[in-house]
């Protein structure tokens, strides 16, 4: 059963990930889907380059 799991770890992500967005479209609308992706997507940039920026600021 683990190795199953490894070797369709990808298809088995994509599945569950695109049933959760299929559900925000139906329950939110696309527009403010759209907004939550983003909004996302900036959350994972600032939580990756903000301790970078905090680093290159006290040099």
């Amino acid at each position: 059963m683990k190795e199953n799991l490894q070797k369709y770890f990808p298809e088995i992500s994509g599945a569950i990930l695109g049933i959760l967005l299929a559900f925000c479209f139906i329950g939110l609308g696309f527009f403010k889907t759209i907004f939550v992706i983003v909004m996302l997507v900036v959350g994972a940039l600032v939580g990756h380059y903000g301790p970078l920026l905090k680093n290159l600021k006290n040099k």
